[in-house]
């Protein structure tokens, strides 16, 4: 696992994740994603190795794209993109109870619309122990990372009864 702290948010990675498929001229300077109405949820959940979640960002995520070319390409693509990157990689929603993506197209002429994309979004905001860390929570120091998972090369198995 990175020793890095985190260097994205599922927003962030969903705007880059469209921008990769789309093709760049449809988005060239035209694309905008940022977070309204943000709540931290605490938590205080042991992960072991020391780490925890400190709590959970729940957030509205928009994404806004200027003039897309609704008659050269189906927007449908667009939604399927949103839609397949949430079953990938925020299977959670279920279980977080988040609402499904809303979506506002304002159509601007026979060529093109803006379209605007809200979805709900929640991170979890994990932490390690580090003396030189910035948070001090139970008498103890930590930084905000990805808590390592150690994962089991070989196991045993028995049938004692």
């Amino acid at each position: 696992m990175s020793e890095t702290a985190y260097n994205k948010t599922k927003l962030e990675h969903l705007t880059e994740y469209i921008v990769s498929h789309l093709n760049s001229s449809v988005l060239d300077n035209k694309i905008d994603s940022w977070q309204e109405r943000a709540a931290i949820v605490v938590d205080g959940e042991d992960l072991g190795n020391g780490g925890y979640v400190a709590a959970y960002w729940r957030y509205e995520a928009v994404i806004s794209i200027e003039e897309f070319p609704h008659q050269k390409l189906d927007p449908r693509n667009l939604f399927a993109l949103v839609a397949c990157w949430l079953s990938d990689c925020d299977s959670d929603r279920d279980i977080n109870e988040l609402a499904d993506p809303e979506i506002s197209v304002d159509v601007i002429s026979d060529e093109a619309a803006d379209v605007l994309i809200e979805i709900e979004m929640m991170e979890a905001i994990q932490m390690i122990p580090d003396e030189a860390g910035l948070i001090t929570w139970r008498g103890n120091r930590y930084r905000v990372q990805t808590v390592p998972i150690d994962v089991a090369e070989e196991y045993e198995m028995s049938n004692a009864n």
